[in-house]
């Protein structure tokens, strides 16, 4: 079973892993690039998450500066699969309602990328992925023509602020 530091379960990879075994991850979004665009999300919170704790009625997090989190975890869709935790968690709101959206480091990549497997579509000035638009980072390395998919195996690699900061494999 994945862990982190010291042996101890990785939250975010706990939530996933029951999420994905007991089929109520999110479905998946391809975004349409003929499509209407989306309004950008008003972000309630973006952060790294040093610890969470789920219960059946709130998940408490603490960011990285030691603040601790109580939400309700009802009051929130989960738009790619990762459960709370992150490292990198969002928490925003957006025209379908509040959503959270979590997203894990990965070997290989640089140590600050958060990533994101999901397919996105370029509009801009931001990235639509797994239908909310994350704006793209000052020197976003990756655009492509606007309102184009981006291929399939691209990965997004998110800054600490829950901005898009650049695309692997474009």
């Amino acid at each position: 079973m994945p862990s982190g530091r010291n042996g101890v379960l990785r939250p975010w990879r706990l939530v996933a892993l029951a999420l994905a075994a007991s089929g109520c991850a999110p479905a998946v979004t391809t975004p349409d690039p003929t499509a209407a665009p989306l309004e950008p999300p008003e972000i309630e919170f973006v952060g790294l998450v040093t610890d969470v704790r789920i219960s059946e009625d709130h998940v408490e997090f603490t960011d990285a500066a030691g603040e601790v989190h109580l939400v309700d975890p009802d009051a929130y869709r989960d738009v790619n699969g990762n459960g709370w935790g992150g490292p990198l968690q969002v928490l925003g709101r957006d025209a379908e309602g509040r959503f959270v959206a979590s997203f894990p480091t990965q070997e290989g990549l640089p140590p600050d990328c958060y990533r994101e497997n999901a397919v996105g579509v370029d509009r801009g000035s931001h990235v639509e992925i797994n239908g909310v638009l994350w704006r793209k980072a000052p020197g976003f390395d990756g655009s492509i023509a606007f309102g184009t998919r981006y291929t399939t195996g691209a990965r997004f690699c998110f800054d600490e602020l829950g901005r898009v900061a650049s695309v692997i494999g474009r």
